[in-house]
């Protein structure tokens, strides 16, 4: 069962890939007009990979080259069709050293002890089967007999994220309450979600991929500050998953071109706002394996 499940064992739907990424992990304390942001250096990366209708597994590389203030990094993240129905999607990163941006006039610095840790877990089951869905896009696969894809589906989400600094967070401009400069903020939230995936088969070979999955659900939420350490009162936390991007296919090879972003928002009391987003962007080139025909995607 795990094989049928997991497995993808027409070989003319495999594929080895090259590709180049960008990674662009970040978030925001807003506080009404005042807004802080959160962003790593060195977001760029190249790998290689082996794509199915199933699984694609990509290995990729940061490129540090010459910054002059690195961020450390441990960035995992994969999604995974179960069957013919069920789209299950995680991430785990951890990041250290971040730039610091604001609007109130304060200098611009980089803050190496600023560590994020977020964890990410999603899931959606979708009405019909998603077999053709944005995984043939990614993998370069296309059925001639489809012209276009359109399921909702319906599921739930998972959320872990700790930051913290041996100073606080936000930079000192008095309009914060004294409360709201944190060192620390610890939350865990669950919720549901529900969206549509979409892929469209276009002339000349191309074809694009559009999913946008929206979510509410609550979050457990402590901050710790200098002066005090609390629970937040209000719980709710919001959420958008949302991707898109298009392929081309010729004979053996594809090239594609994707991009999303996974955010969500909830307030940490004393007037602060959380903003998380989880940016990513990937440009592949992939040959197939096996091929028994020419695969024709023209309407």
């Amino acid at each position: 069962m795990i094989d049928t499940l997991l497995i993808d064992r027409d070989m003319n739907n495999w594929s080895v890939r090259l590709f180049t990424n960008y990674k662009g992990q970040s978030f925001n304390l807003i506080n009404n007009e005042d807004k802080i942001s959160f962003k790593p250096n060195n977001r760029a990366g190249v790998g290689f990979g082996l794509g199915t209708s199933k699984l694609i597994i990509d290995i990729a590389f940061n490129l540090k080259g010459n910054e002059e203030n690195p961020t450390q990094r441990f960035d995992m993240q994969g999604s995974l069709i179960v069957g013919s129905n069920h789209l299950v999607g995680l991430y785990v990163q951890r990041y250290k050293g971040f730039n610091v941006k604001n609007n109130f006039n304060e200098p611009e610095f980089f803050s190496s002890d600023i560590t994020s840790l977020s964890i990410g877990f999603s899931y959606l089951y979708s009405f019909d089967e998603i077999s053709f869905s944005s995984a043939t896009l990614k993998a370069g696969l296309a059925k001639e007999e489809k012209k276009h894809f359109i399921s909702y589906g319906v599921g739930g989400f998972m959320v872990y994220d700790n930051f913290y600094t041996d100073n606080t967070i936000i930079p000192y401009n008095g309009d914060f309450n004294e409360d709201a400069y944190l060192n620390e903020f610890k939350g865990i939230g669950v919720g549901v979600s529900g969206g549509i995936l979409s892929v469209f088969v276009l002339p000349a070979n191309f074809f694009a991929t559009l999913n946008v999955i929206p979510g509410i659900g609550f979050m457990y939420k402590k901050g710790y500050s200098e002066t005090n350490n609390y629970r937040a009162s209000n719980p709710m936390l919001y959420k958008l998953d949302y991707n898109a991007g298009i392929g081309y296919n010729y004979k053996r090879f594809y090239i594609t071109l994707l991009y999303g972003s996974s955010i969500y928002t909830t307030n940490l009391d004393y007037g602060l706002n959380y903003l998380f987003s989880n940016t990513k962007a990937k440009i592949s080139i992939g040959y197939k394996i096996k091929v028994n025909k020419k695969i024709k995607t023209s309407l």
